[in-house]
């Protein structure tokens, strides 16, 4: 009898601490039950970033002003603020910080707006061809209807990638006075991008051929901005070259072989970065030296996130590259 009963125990302990159907049925029923559970726990954040995107892509489709985008296959009809987010996308990296990126929206907008006509006309076919992220489509609406004005009209909002150092005037490279806004200032950071020193070599024979492609300006223009300007700096930098600069070190002329051009002309016909360069001869090569990416005027987009880096606004951004504006809401 006694033993019958230490039987009985032992093979109860048995049983307690092995493996039975039971916890095997428990065990799949949780995997099956694992989707809904995670659904349930996160699918409330999940639900809120995407009704916040769909909020958001609605706010942008909401504009008076249309685009007008003609295309090969008829016109493109498409909200302003889908547009500036579009436009957005190719014109900075997504990695800027945010009020970088908001300031880039505004001026992209204002370049856009035109306050006597809600109907705005362009030929834009690299449209659509990139994919708009979140934060584009937030910095766009988070800036939505704001522009750049000065005494009551829109600017001329210009951009560079990143300057030499600092931002060219109106007067040196657009050769005017009518865009007082369009002031030096300094981006003492800029030389921190992996793209602000760069250098192009020419063969000899490759550099002439480049060279006579380019369309010749008249002396007289040249002597005009010489006499006119202050600031500029004269050089014989290499021998058969003639070089005009501007205060913050652009080429705004370079002569050879008795031809003057403009340094923006030089710069696209040899696909150079800037027109800040240095020109030096080096074993039958031509070597260009150059600073910067863009033509230097208006806001340096590298320049623009580093002050964002440190705690500046959109707004304070936009003060800095663009004296004495304001923003305005349509």
């Amino acid at each position: 009898m006694n033993k019958f009963r230490v039987f009985q125990n032992v093979k109860r302990k048995r049983t307690a601490s092995g493996f039975s159907i039971k916890n095997l049925g428990t065990v799949l029923l949780l995997l099956m039950l694992l989707p809904y559970i995670i659904t349930f726990l996160f699918g409330n954040l999940w639900k809120e970033e995407e009704v916040v995107s769909l909020m958001i892509n609605e706010q942008l489709k909401e504009s008076r002003f249309t685009i007008i985008n003609k295309t090969a296959f008829g016109d493109e009809r498409i909200p302003l603020e889908v547009y500036v987010a579009d436009k957005l996308a190719r014109t900075m990296d997504e990695t800027f910080e945010e009020e970088a990126l908001k300031a880039q929206a505004v001026l992209i907008r204002t370049n856009l707006i035109n306050e006597f006509n809600t109907e705005i006309y362009i030929e834009d076919n690299d449209y659509g061809k990139r994919t708009v992220t979140d934060q584009y489509r937030a910095a766009t609406a988070e800036t939505k209807g704001m522009y750049l004005t000065y005494k009551g009209n829109p600017v001329h909002a210009a951009y560079c990638k990143v300057s030499n150092g600092a931002t060219r005037t109106a007067a040196d490279f657009l050769k005017e006075e009518n865009y007082p806004y369009l002031s030096s200032v300094l981006c003492s950071r800029d030389f921190l991008s992996g793209e602000y020193a760069s250098a192009m070599p020419y063969g000899l024979i490759e550099f002439e051929k480049l060279w006579e492609g380019v369309s010749g300006v008249a002396e007289e223009e040249v002597k005009a901005y010489d006499a006119e300007t202050n600031n500029q700096k004269k050089e014989n930098q290499l021998q058969g070259f003639e070089i005009i600069r501007d205060g913050v070190g652009y080429v705004t002329y370079i002569r050879h072989n008795e031809k003057w051009v403009t340094g923006e002309q030089l710069r696209y016909q040899l696909n150079l970065p800037s027109a800040s360069f240095q020109i030096e001869e080096k074993e039958k090569e031509i070597v260009f030296t150059v600073k910067g990416v863009g033509h230097g005027l208006g806001m340096s987009q590298f320049g623009a996130n580093e002050m964002a880096k440190e705690g500046n606004t959109y707004i304070d951004i936009l003060e800095y590259f663009f004296k004495d504006t304001s923003i305005t809401k349509n």
